[in-house]
């Protein structure tokens, strides 16, 4: 499906995965991600993120390469205008008191040092309160990418 088609896609349930797979393939699913424009990386990060913290929680998505955006999460949310699923994620990051590098190896061996019970209930409660939080986040992407149409391609 090209992206025109896409963009013409009204059924959000056909919409978002058909963008994703558009987007994953323009990035070399991960590999270039310096291929995509802002509105596009947003829409990756934050769509990544869902599916990483649904699937096994905030930990999972440190831990998988997923977690390489980190640093770009909260702000990623705040642009789709998910401001408290920003908000959680500002808390899951700012949890472990040091910055998470981009780099997996070097997260994943920080994560392992840095384990704790503090952390887990931490990540525990954020994990929570994402599955609980009650902005609609496929409304929000659907919105504003249909916003910033423009910069996708």
């Amino acid at each position: 499906m090209s992206i025109d088609e896409i963009l013409q896609t009204d059924d959000i349930n056909e919409f978002i995965p058909a963008l994703a797979d558009h987007v994953e393939e323009k990035c070399g699913y991960d590999d270039n991600m310096d291929a995509l424009s802002d509105p596009e990386r947003a829409f990756l990060i934050t769509l990544t993120c869902e599916i990483e913290v649904n699937n096994g929680g905030f930990a999972q998505y440190f831990y998988n390469s997923s977690g390489n955006y980190a640093g770009e999460l909260e702000n990623a949310f705040q642009k789709i205008g998910a401001v408290k699923l920003a908000e959680i994620c500002r808390t899951a990051i700012d949890a472990f008191g040091v910055e998470l590098p981009s780099d997996a190896e070097a997260r994943r061996e920080l994560l392992v040092k840095l384990k704790s019970d503090e952390i887990d209930n931490v990540l525990d409660e954020c994990d929570t309160a994402f599955y609980q939080n009650e902005e609609d986040l496929n409304d929000l992407i659907y919105a504003y990418v249909l916003k910033n149409k423009a910069d996708f391609s």
